[in-house]
């Protein structure tokens, strides 16, 4: 616990975050670590990053953009408002999370191998979380190690909280130049309006979280067959074959939501890049 005096002594300046990371490096050693800033109905932030490389900045950007909306921390923690707290990625993940796109894109081009998030719940509409992420050159946390993280969650909080307190965090967020501040959450609600039917929206969104079958079927209350055919009609219907072409097609679609006039941004791509496809689709 050397370097808690320093994370202490650097509150409300420009070397805390740096210094917390330092000091839970000291408490169960990872590869790297970073901040994040969730706000209201805001995409994340990213207030810190322990690595700060090229790679990892293009990589957070997907994360931002709309990445973050498929995120097992957003849906299984910050949106339902989960209290301050440590958790691990395994604790909310899908079943078939670590085999999704979603993962292969965020996590594998990170070389991360376990990670875990101190959730530091400001308010109802702040929340700050701290990442700790072990390299795939590391071992995954042992249960030891997340014992010792959960036991000084309260201190991350309370840090945390007081330095948001002496600072606040709106600097930090308004100086990202083009951070998109729109409500991207409906994205998810108006993906496929106008050519999937509620159910198939209900599947391809579980399906982009990295939901199998058997879990998605259990959501939706519905037989694994029964999600299945769902499964294959969706897909029939965008011209895709893969849940890694249905990710790409729900990146690349976001580019056209509008979030004023709420339109279907999947109708708008295929307009696009598949006209036969859409006017097949309309029509049936």
């Amino acid at each position: 616990m050397d370097r808690l005096g320093g994370v202490i002594d650097s509150m409300g300046t420009p070397s805390y975050w740096a210094r917390l990371h330092a000091w839970l490096v000291e408490v169960t050693p990872h590869g790297m670590g970073g901040a994040f800033v969730y706000q209201a109905n805001d995409p994340p932030v990213r207030i810190f990053d322990s690595v700060g490389s090229p790679r990892r900045d293009r990589i957070h950007a997907i994360l931002a953009k709309v990445g973050y909306l498929l995120s097992p921390y957003y849906n299984g923690l910050i949106r339902p408002r989960a209290p301050s707290g440590f958790y691990r990625l395994e604790d909310v993940e899908p079943d078939e999370f670590r085999d999704s796109e979603y993962h292969r894109v965020y996590y594998g081009r990170k070389g991360v191998s376990d990670e875990g998030m101190f959730l530091v719940r400001v308010n109802d509409d702040l929340v700050i979380v701290v990442m700790v992420e072990r390299t795939t050159d590391e071992p995954l946390f042992e249960a030891g190690d997340v014992a010792r993280q959960r036991a000084i969650s309260p201190v991350v909080s309370a840090l945390v909280t007081q330095q948001v307190r002496l600072v606040g965090i709106g600097e930090a967020v308004n100086a990202k130049e083009g951070e998109v501040k729109i409500g991207f959450r409906d994205v998810m609600e108006r993906f496929g309006a106008e050519l999937l039917s509620k159910r198939e929206r209900e599947v391809a969104m579980l399906i982009l979280r990295g939901h199998s079958s058997k879990s998605a079927a259990s959501i939706l209350d519905i037989s694994s067959e029964t999600e299945r055919v769902h499964r294959r009609r969706l897909y029939s219907r965008l011209g895709i074959a893969s849940h890694s072409e249905l990710f790409w097609l729900f990146f690349e679609a976001t580019e056209h939501f509008d979030p004023v006039a709420r339109n279907d941004p999947l109708l708008d791509y295929l307009r696009q890049t598949k006209p036969e496809l859409v006017e097949s689709v309309l029509r049936s």
